[in-house]
Parts: C-alpha cells; structure tokens; sequence
C-alpha cells in the first residue's frame, strides 16, 4: 500500500502538470485567437456607432444644405425681380432735370447743381452731385423718404442743413452729396502703338 501511495502521488503530479499544462494552453489560445476576435468585433461596433452618428450629422448638413440653397434660389428671384437697371453716365443731363423736377414736387428750391466727373468701376461708374437749394425742413425730409423709391440708382453720401436762427420766415438751406450709380462704361481702351 504504501508503494501505492508514491504511484498515486505521481499519477496525481502527472495529472496536475497535465492540467496546467491545459489551462496555458487554453490562455494562450484565448489571448491568441479569441482576445483579438472580440477586440475587433468591440471596434467593429464602435465603428458602427460612429458610421451611423456620421450618416445621421450628414444626412442633417444636406437637409441644412437645401434649405439654404432654396433660400438662395428665392433671394436670387427677388434680386432679378428687384434688379435696377443702370443707365449710362452719358445721360447726365437726362438726371440732373430729372432731379431738379423731383426737387420741385418736393417743393424745394435748387440754388446750384454740379456734376462732377465720373469714376469707373468694373461693374458701375459713380457719378457724384451736388445739390445746393433752400426749403423748409419738413418738405427735404419728404425729398429724403421718396428719394430712393423714386431713384434706387442713387444714395446719398452727405447732407447739410442750416436754419436761419429766430422767428424768421426764410427757408432753411440745404445741401445734398447724392452719387448717382450709372452703368459701366464698356468702351474698350485704345492704346497707342508707339514706334510705328
């Protein structure tokens, strides 16, 4: 019996070696094959989640996107609607009447009109003029409300009023800086062939 004990305890040392020898090795596998598998299927989700957060902000942005574009498109109809067509600086003196008729509707008396010359820009030239007349103060604020529905062509770059002081009965005068937006002109430039 006792020679039985040495073999079992053997036969049990075997036994347990054989065991942990099969638990490494099932670690080993585990960290080998089945560790990677579910890091990677952790990742797959996540890049799951991530791909249908990232769909759901683009599918947002292109909503976002044509709604701006339709606000785009109608602000581009009112524009062409509302579009001022320019005239030609060459028609100043066409204005200048026409003004100085605006002027007398507003019951304002004109002094003195200047024109003076015409800047050029790519897509309009800048005509300014100077109106010198006298009136009374409610009647240039009525020239002022109509000027520009009656001329969306023009803006006014300075004004200048001055009241006689006391009770007196004479009108007010008045100055106005207006520019005048007149269509680009399209001449081509000639240049001079020296040497010929």
């Amino acid at each position: 019996m006792r020679r039985v004990l040495p073999e079992r305890l053997s036969l049990l040392k075997i036994d347990a070696a054989g065991l942990g020898l099969c638990v490494v090795a099932s670690l080993v596998f585990y960290w080998m094959t089945i560790q990677p598998l579910r890091e990677r299927q952790s990742l797959s989700v996540d890049q799951h989640r991530e791909l249908s957060h990232r769909q759901e902000k683009l599918g947002e942005l292109k909503a976002a996107t044509a709604r701006l574009q339709e606000q785009v498109s109608g602000m581009q109809g009112e524009l062409a609607g509302s579009a001022v067509k320019l005239e030609s600086a060459g028609h100043i003196n066409k204005r200048v009447a026409s003004l100085t008729q605006f002027f007398t509707e507003c019951e304002l008396e004109i002094d003195d009109v200047q024109t003076r010359r015409a800047y050029s820009g790519l897509q309009y030239d800048l005509v300014p003029i100077t109106i010198l007349g006298r009136g009374p103060y409610a009647q240039c604020v009525r020239f002022l409300r109509r000027l520009h529905s009656t001329y969306p062509d023009m803006s006014i770059a300075r004004i200048e009023f001055s009241c006689p002081p006391g009770p007196t009965a004479r009108p007010a005068k008045f100055g106005f800086d207006l520019l005048w937006y007149a269509a680009a002109d399209q001449s081509p430039v000639v240049q001079d062939d020296v040497g010929h």
